[in-house]
């Protein structure tokens, strides 16, 4: 109730007074309700009166209560809700009125319960045939993939702990018992690589877990005993496919030439799925740029693959003759192939002897070009001098020194120095399967000679079907300064120097087995023994090798037998140096007078 307050006799004079049309003025109600305005404002907020100020006699009114601190006695569940009603918001009504709605409907559908839907076999095959379910499907199980090969990648990519403890590692050995591997793992993918073998393989040096690999054609025969190749045709049309597809269109799974991009990550399937109309004999990444891809082929054109334009190649060099009737790139298939300048410049080579020089922006023309006797059969590069080496069909080696003029475009004739290693009677007699420089960069102290560095840098490997792998140093003598002898009389398909280790170097074997030999320990026999490391898990297919790519950290190791990829994963004891091995392996050959003292 209001509390009672007493009028002043002002106010008791005001009510009396008139207007002057007869009327009482409104001032008693108007003095009273500023009165009442003013008591409630005293009630609620007090203020402090003057001392000058007149008192003034006020009656006021209070209801008696007791205060506690908590509340001994709270109230009721019906009490409380009706509270919490009267302070609900407007907008806390207005949500609870929506999810009472949504409520019922809810509610309501699970009422209403329709039947699935049964597909038919058609409409089930049109939906998965759809190009949307498709690349769901594509994209997604990669993901799984990818993350259920989250463990293997950690085992292949893991880095070596000098401290590690050895009895741990020793437990992790393969079955075979083999003491030179921590791990390996095969990767295949038979609905695109059965009856082809692989022809050339490298390592991405920006992302170390992926791997490149060419095929060659397959080997499905008619009935007159002709090979079948696809339609080439139908595979040069415009490419809407995207290379991380596994799905092939019609005809790709015949296609002539195959590339795959494997991650370490998924075993079972490819990354990258490039194609073109003739088998891929050698392939390498791009050196700065991580979407492209360099091929060439039997044809002789040399393609570009971008993962980002599906799996036709962007780019290809042209075959075309001049008026005089030579052609001005490759006619005869690119047995070798290796990217210079930093990924500005490529080289390749032929089987009919032909040697091309390549500016990537420009494969319309060779900028220059050479002939080397009337075969070739592999080649590489000396990254310190620049100096190429070329091994051809008889077993002959040649060294082709690096221009300091500049030469014009067009198929210009080169200018370079071709020099023949004048081995005698002690060079292959047959085949150089492959050649091997050091990619480890040599010592600063080291100097050219004969285009090549002088010291350990220097030195380079060759392998052949004569059952042996020779090591040369040019820039001593033409003649070879080693010659290993197969121990099982097969023929050698390649050879390889650790990228990392200065006196280590890896041979692959016709019957299937992998040699390691350290120069620093031996000049005579591999650690690996003579019977080497067998690749192939049941060890009795019969399936020699094909090629080895060490990775760049010389940690793992590429075997490739027909067409399937072995990661070989070498154990710490065999990759890690022990002291100044170069020194080492250089003191060895110079103690059997094989090179001169510096």
């Amino acid at each position: 109730a209001a509390p009672s307050v007493p009028v002043s006799n002002d106010v008791s004079a005001a009510s009396v007074e008139t207007t002057d049309n007869g009327s009482k003025a409104s001032g008693v109600s108007d003095q009273a309700e500023k009165s009442d305005t003013a008591s409630q404002e005293e009630t609620t907020a007090p203020v402090a009166a003057s001392p000058q100020a007149s008192f003034q006699p006020k009656a006021e009114t209070f209801e008696m209560g007791t205060q506690t601190a908590d509340d001994e006695f709270p109230a009721s569940d019906e009490d409380q809700e009706g509270e919490d009603l009267q302070q609900q918001s407007p907008e806390d009504a207005v949500q609870d009125s929506n999810l009472v709605e949504t409520t019922k409907q809810a509610t309501a559908e699970e009422e209403i319960v329709e039947e699935a839907k049964v597909l038919t076999a058609e409409e089930v095959e049109k939906e998965l045939s759809s190009e949307a379910f498709s690349s769901f499907l594509n994209s997604t199980s990669k993901k799984v993939e990818r993350v259920l090969g989250s463990d293997l990648l950690a085992d292949l990519l893991v880095d070596y702990d000098g401290d590690a403890d050895g009895a741990k590692r020793a437990s992790t050995k393969v079955s075979d018992g083999s003491k030179f591997l921590s791990s390996r793992h095969i990767y295949e993918c038979p609905k695109w690589t059965a009856t082809r073998d692989i022809t050339d393989m490298d390592w991405s040096p920006l992302h170390r877990e992926l791997m490149l690999c060419g095929y060659h054609m397959p080997t499905t025969s008619s009935s007159l005993g002709q090979p079948v190749g696809s339609s080439a045709v139908k595979v040069l049309s415009p490419d809407d496919t995207p290379s991380d597809s596994l799905a092939p269109r019609s005809g790709e799974l015949l296609s002539d030439g195959l590339a795959l991009v494997w991650n370490l990550a998924m075993p079972n399937r490819p990354e990258h799925i490039f194609t073109c109309g003739s088998p891929v004999t050698t392939t390498r990444f791009h050196p700065t740029e991580s979407a492209l891809v360099i091929g060439g082929c039997q044809s002789g054109q040399v393609v570009v693959w971008d993962v980002r334009a599906g799996r036709m190649p962007v780019q290809k060099s042209i075959l075309t003759t001049t008026a005089s009737g030579n052609s001005k790139g490759h006619t005869h298939p690119i047995c070798a192939m290796e990217v210079t300048e930093g990924g500005a410049g490529l080289v390749t080579g032929a089987t009919d002897g032909r040697v091309n020089f390549w500016s990537l922006s420009n494969l319309r023309d060779p900028a220059e070009s050479l002939q080397i006797g009337d075969s070739l059969s592999c080649l590489a590069v000396s990254p310190e001098s620049e100096t190429l080496i070329c091994g051809d069909d008889v077993g002959s080696i040649y060294a082709i020194q690096s221009s300091n003029s500049s030469i014009g475009g067009g198929g210009q004739r080169s200018r370079r120095q071709v020099r023949k290693l004048d081995g005698g009677t002690e060079c292959h007699y047959g085949m150089v399967t492959s050649l091997a420089t050091k990619t480890l960069k040599a010592a600063a102290r080291a100097g050219l000679s004969k285009g090549f560095l002088r010291g350990s840098g220097g030195l380079f490997l060759s392998s052949g079907v004569d059952w042996t792998i020779k090591m040369w140093a040019p820039a001593y003598t033409d003649k070879p300064l080693l010659s290993l002898m197969s121990h099982s009389y097969d023929y050698m398909s390649d050879v390889q120097w650790s990228p990392a280790h200065p006196s280590l170097m890896a041979t692959a074997s016709s019957n299937g087995t992998v040699g390691l030999w350290n120069f620093a320990l031996s000049v005579e026999e591999p650690i690996t023994g003579s019977d080497g490391i067998v690749v192939e898990p049941d060890g009795g297919s019969g399936r020699g090798l094909n090629k080895l790519k060490w990775s760049s950290d010389g940690r793992r190791m590429l075997a490739a037998s027909a067409d399937r990829v072995h990661v070989l994963v070498l154990a710490e004891d065999v990759v890690r140096q022990k002291g100044d091995e170069d020194t080492k392996m250089m003191n060895h050959l110079t103690s059997r007078g094989l090179l001169d003292r510096e």
